[in-house]
């Protein structure tokens, strides 16, 4: 077990020396799952080549959080991803001339709903097999157990919020700005 982090509610900031600031650093919540997000992201994003799919990015791992089989509205899949309406129509573009994605109208509204197609459930299909596998990978220090753990303690973490995941697209909207200027 790791030595106890520091205790910055016993001392003011400015009077913390280099090696509690770097340890607070290195264990700071949001770090810390933000390089988990971005380490399985990188690893299911390669199963998914694996599996057949070359061709995606990780800018498309937008598209695949948030694409419904059921249909779903451009601005919808755009706030869920956290980016912007035409980022996401430039990514569903992509989707649709690959057969993955159609635009279906909605009776009686003039609207129209970004729908899967059967090679789209495929493509859905695939990546949730690389995120199982990712996590299996990812994760393998942890029991089974304790997966579970994790996942309830974030999904409770998140109702705290009162801000569901698929609230959450300032959040990631700010932090693809942010590592735009890093």
């Amino acid at each position: 077990m790791s030595d106890p982090a520091p205790d910055p509610a016993q001392d003011e900031p400015e009077n913390w020396d280099d090696a509690t600031l770097a340890e607070l650093r290195l264990r700071n919540l949001g770090r810390l799952l933000d390089e988990v997000h971005v380490g399985f992201d990188r690893l299911a994003l390669s199963y998914l080549h694996e599996a057949g799919y070359p061709g995606m990015s990780a800018a498309h791992t937008h598209v695949l959080r948030t694409m419904q089989v059921e249909g779903e509205s451009l601005t919808a899949m755009s706030e869920r991803a956290g980016i912007s309406k035409q980022a996401m129509s430039k990514l569903v573009g992509y989707f649709e001339s690959q057969g993955f994605l159609e635009w279906r109208p909605v009776e009686g509204t003039g609207t129209k709903l970004v729908h899967a197609t059967a090679e789209g459930r495929k493509l859905l299909a695939v990546g949730l097999g690389a995120l199982k596998r990712a996590e299996e990978d990812y994760f393998t220090g942890l029991s089974a157990e304790e997966r579970e753990t994790l996942r309830d303690l974030l999904a409770r973490a998140l109702r705290k919020t009162d801000r569901p995941a698929e609230q959450s697209g300032v959040w990631r909207r700010r932090r693809a700005q942010s590592r735009q200027y890093s």
